[in-house]
């Protein structure tokens, strides 16, 4: 078998995550949750943990979450200025409002921009929801033993460059 260090799981939109492993979104944008007193990169390779806030629709009702993803980080970058934000919004699934928000949020702070490569597991993994994995957090390690064996890749070496270079583009 052959898991991920710590089982590190950064939580995101379930619907994000549909569209990372589809290949149609490869950055995720984060400034961390309300609590984390910041956001930092906490493993270059991570499952994705799905969550459903503002997204009631397909929420597991038997207190589990299905583990489908894992992502590992090829490149960052910062965003303090609005308008890079914005020109960020056909890359990501995201609405209008919840980058604003994303933005909003400790004003003190850039957001994170993570290129990330994503993975989908050859076997789905469902795992309990323990009280610990709740709240406004950016990362969590779940319990459970999630094999990254026979993982297929979103997207191709190329393709996810030009989009990343695409992207790069746009923020420096």
């Amino acid at each position: 078998m052959n898991k991920l260090a710590n089982h590190t799981s950064l939580k995101e939109w379930a619907s994000a995550i549909d569209a990372l492993g589809r290949g149609e979104q490869v950055i995720l944008i984060r400034k961390g949750g309300i609590a984390d007193p910041t956001f930092g990169v906490e493993a270059e390779r991570f499952y994705l943990y799905p969550t459903y806030f503002h997204q009631p629709d397909g929420a597991p009702q038997d207190g589990s979450v299905d583990i489908t993803h894992w992502c590992e980080v090829v490149r960052t970058w910062r965003v303090r200025e609005l308008d890079k934000l914005f020109a960020l919004e056909p890359y990501v699934v995201f609405p209008h409002d919840a980058l604003i928000a994303r933005y909003s949020f400790r004003a003190d702070q850039a957001l994170h921009i993570l290129g990330v490569r994503t993975w989908r597991l050859a076997q789905p993994v469902r795992i309990v929801a323990k009280p610990e994995y709740a709240g406004c957090r950016s990362w969590v390690s779940v319990d459970d033993e999630i094999d990254v064996d026979g993982s297929i890749a979103a997207l191709s070496e190329y393709a996810l460059r030009a989009k990343l270079d695409a992207i790069d583009g746009l923020l420096t």
